[in-house]
């Protein structure tokens, strides 16, 4: 009797370590430069340096509404990963950044910043600084979060 409910006992507490999940922390995902990328005649771009391919034509439409010429003239995008492994994406004539979360096979948009609703930016540049990506586009510059842009002052 004391056997069996040690058999018992042993087996259920190794089945329930078996099924937790192992977590390795810390992490870092970010990337040291941005990679700018070409977007092909079938919408996809390919990151080659850091094993990454994705279609933004869906993207490329919500940036630029009714706009087809300005999406279909759309052939090099910016894109950078931060630390907590969220891709960030802009190009010139852009008025967002799209920060887009991994999923199972899928990016998804997990916000939208916008840096210049009135006009479009001229030249973005991303540039990684650990616990933020920095966006420069022109004289201006930018500290973004997965969830936030704040200005930042200085002129490069």
């Amino acid at each position: 009797m004391k056997k069996t409910l040690l058999i018992i006992m042993i087996t259920a507490s190794l089945t329930i370590v078996g099924c937790s999940s192992l977590q390795l922390q810390p992490a870092d995902f970010s990337w040291a430069a941005e990679e700018i990328v070409d977007v092909n005649g079938k919408g996809m771009v390919d990151a080659k340096r850091y094993s990454v391919a994705f279609t933004v034509s869906a993207l490329l439409a919500q940036e630029f509404g009714a706009d087809s010429a300005a999406a279909k003239g759309t052939k090099e995008l910016r894109l950078i990963r931060d630390k907590a492994g969220f891709y960030y994406v802009t190009g010139k004539k852009f008025k967002n950044v799209y920060v887009l979360a991994q999923g199972d096979g899928a990016l998804s948009v997990a916000s939208t910043l916008s840096i210049s609703p009135e006009k479009q930016m001229d030249d973005p540049k991303f540039d990684q600084k650990g616990s933020y990506i920095e966006l420069w586009n022109g004289k201006e510059k930018f500290q973004l979060t997965k969830g936030a842009a704040q200005p930042l002052g200085g002129k490069k």
